[in-house]
């Protein structure tokens, strides 16, 4: 995996990212993150993702309005958008919808398909963006550009999908927009409403 999705795999991960982001955190799972390094590549399958629904969502960065540093969330599918949080660490997110419409989707965890990794080093958005070294430096990037620090490739979704309310927020927390591998151990916390079919 030496470089972006191109042609028809491009046209379906696009295909992915252009839904609104409840449908885009679902079809994420399976995926995979994909982080050139050192001559190489970090990889990493998507087993955990929050939905974030833009203006209307009183969890999203996007409610309190457009400023120079969430400006991907408004930018086209696939832009990528990494903040930091609490003082600790960084998070990673990926806007979805259409440009111009601020939906996002949060990547909480990754399952490793690299050796170089423990299976717990993509477990969670803070270890997740500290193993793949993306800060807010990466902002503004699209997994689908040559030159991007990520790219985003296809995988096999999971079997089942896992559904819950989203994880450490205060506002709209009740909300079921967490979705995640419910048979992957790099799954970051373990609270579910309910599992469903196909991640397709």
């Amino acid at each position: 995996m030496t470089g972006p999705a191109r042609g028809a795999e491009r046209r379906r991960l696009e295909a992915v990212l252009e839904r609104p982001a409840l449908e885009a955190a679902r079809g994420l799972l399976g995926h995979l993150l994909v982080r050139p390094y050192r001559g190489g590549a970090l990889v990493g399958r998507i087993v955990e993702t929050e939905a974030y629904l833009g203006e209307a969502d009183p969890a999203a960065h996007a409610f309190r309005g457009r400023t120079a540093r969430t400006e991907p969330l408004w930018g086209p599918p696939g832009s990528v958008y990494v903040y930091f949080i609490y003082g600790m660490h960084h998070c990673l997110n990926l806007a979805v919808d259409r440009p111009g419409v601020p939906g996002c989707v949060l990547i909480r965890a990754a399952e490793p398909t690299t050796a170089r990794l423990a299976p717990d080093a993509l477990r969670g958005p803070g270890r997740l963006c500290r193993t793949l070294r993306l800060t807010a430096r990466e902002s503004g990037a699209n997994v689908f550009a040559r030159t991007s620090p990520l790219w985003l490739r296809e995988g096999a979704p999971p079997a089942r999908v896992g559904v819950s309310p989203r994880v450490g927020i205060r506002h709209a927390a009740e909300w079921p927009l967490r979705f995640y591998d419910p048979d992957s151990a790099a799954v970051s916390v373990r609270v579910s409403h309910r599992d469903r079919g196909s991640g397709t």
